[in-house]
């Protein structure tokens, strides 16, 4: 009788859904890091610095050709927090959208989903987007004649807005490309667009009615546009819609959570 009551409290009680998901997305990303990183995790900076290394060379790029900065008198800083946003989204939504293709004998476990590659993918990429981040206000405080944003916390937003963004659109266009496998190219392709019509390149407010509503239906743009918005003073928000980009990428999140659950086992 002890010896069976003492079993009874020794027993572990089940665990929740909850807790078995974490664990799930806690292994996937020690996989994750240990697959890309190597057996010292010497790669792990190159995941950390791939996306900074591309946005510095973009910006010295804007520099050495002259660019101006159709706002303020600093070109690096316009420039600098114009092509973040770019950055952000085209690593993070990428590594997103191929996460399950690089993962996918996993999903022979009963116990792994595609949203826990996807969840574990996305905090390797949100840590390296915070580490881009970092380094690029460094950098401007350094080079430029004086970073100091009209609005801090709006900054702050802007770029978890993007990151909301580049995870959520990513997550949608990664379930789609694994029930339509030619999806990911069509994707690949839309890269370069929404870098021309982010904004980057010109100044949006210059672009006249209609065209210049048409191109606000970029997520893209409006990420930019809410960045530059918080920092300079006076700058026009004609275009910046931020619960349209809210919207947008609540509804692309909603579109991966439901269809995900519906189409489980074609996935």
């Amino acid at each position: 009788m002890d010896e069976k009551m003492m079993t009874e409290r020794t027993r572990r009680p089940p665990a929740s859904s909850l807790a078995i998901a974490l664990a799930v997305i806690n292994a996937i990303v020690l996989r994750d890091i240990r697959v890309r990183a190597g057996a010292y995790y010497t790669g792990f900076l190159m995941i950390l610095l791939m996306p900074l290394a591309h946005l510095i060379a973009l910006l010295i790029a804007y520099y050495i050709f002259g660019r101006i900065a159709p706002v303020g008198n600093d070109q690096i800083i316009y420039f600098g927090l114009s092509i973040l946003p770019f950055v952000i989204y085209l690593y993070l939504s990428r590594r997103i959208v191929i996460a399950p293709l690089e993962n996918g004998p996993l999903l022979y476990f009963n116990r792994v989903k595609v949203f826990d590659i996807l969840f574990a993918r996305g905090i390797i990429e949100v840590v390296s987007c915070i580490v881009v981040f970092i380094f690029l206000i460094f950098i401007l405080n350094i080079f430029s004649n004086g970073f100091t944003p009209r609005d801090w916390p709006g900054v702050l937003f802007g770029f978890v807005g993007t990151i909301y963004l580049s995870f959520c659109f990513g997550a949608a266009n990664s379930l789609i490309a694994r029930v339509i496998p030619f999806w990911f190219f069509a994707y690949s392709l839309s890269i370069p667009l929404m870098w021309i019509a982010s904004g980057v390149i010109f100044f949006p407010s210059i672009i006249p009615e209609p065209y210049d509503q048409w191109l606000a239906l970029n997520p893209l743009l409006q990420c930019v546009e809410w960045i530059r918005y918080s920092y300079y003073e006076d700058y026009p928000d004609r275009l910046l819609n931020v619960p349209y980009l809210i919207g947008f990428s609540t509804a692309c999140l909603a579109f991966s959570l439901i269809g995900e659950r519906l189409a489980r086992r074609v996935l």
